[in-house]
């Protein structure tokens, strides 16, 4: 079945489509769209090609060049640290606002999560894990309470996870520094949080060698109280 076929709003299910390539490399950095061919690989009309174009541009994922038309973006070395920047500060925002808010909704949520990736842990369950990692960054998003937030986080993190080649970090090593995230905002300690998020997106850019902001010294973390 063509997405033509589906009875979703082709503007976002032809975003959510391309999105998807653009991240996990199908479509590579560079690569140009063409809205006729796009249309017909996609089995809709041109309209909704053009407007999820538009959308995709203000995400950042891709641009539109004069007489050349629109592409995949493709970041310098210097752009690529600009992004991995801006997304550790966000990252780091978020943790602490997530914190300090107490939202029973969210505080819910993550021990629900904890309790999950525990047992995923346990028995090695790789791709429970990494449905556990890619909630809880949505989480991030929406447990802060801001929109502003939340919408420039999604676009910065999906800037980043271009320049990966949307290729996620390994599901139990993500999940083991996530968890001790969760425990440390389950605590009420925003210090420790924003402190280990921190250590797990810069370990997280090494390993997947992507150039990003250096590592200042940082005195070793105490020891979170255990999670209520």
């Amino acid at each position: 079945m063509s997405i033509g076929e589906t009875h979703r709003t082709l503007r976002d299910e032809v975003a959510d489509q391309l999105r998807r390539w653009i991240l996990d490399g199908t479509l590579a950095p560079g690569a140009k769209l063409a809205e006729g061919a796009m249309s017909i690989r996609l089995g809709v009309s041109r309209l909704p090609v053009r407007e999820a174009f538009r959308r995709l541009e203000a995400e950042g994922l891709v641009q539109t060049i004069p007489r050349r038309g629109v592409r995949v973006v493709q970041f310098d070395a210097e752009e690529q640290a600009t992004i991995l920047e801006v997304r550790l500060s966000l990252e780091l925002i978020a943790v602490r606002k997530l914190t300090e808010r107490r939202d029973p909704d969210t505080l819910a949520a993550l021990r629900r999560m904890l309790e999950a990736g525990d047992r995923a842990a346990a028995i090695e369950d790789s791709a429970a894990l990494g449905r556990l990692n890619a909630e809880l960054h949505e989480l991030l998003v929406t447990g802060t309470g801001s929109k502003i937030l939340g919408d420039l986080l999604r676009s910065v993190r999906n800037q980043a996870l271009q320049l990966r080649g949307g290729t996620p970090a390994v599901p139990t090593i993500s999940w083991n520094e996530h968890a001790a995230v969760i425990r440390a905002v389950l605590d009420g300690d925003a210090e420790m949080a924003v402190l280990l998020q921190r250590r797990h997106l810069i370990a997280r850019q090494e390993a997947g060698h992507v150039p990003g902001p250096a590592a200042a010294a940082e005195p070793a973390p105490r020891q979170a109280r255990p999670a209520s």
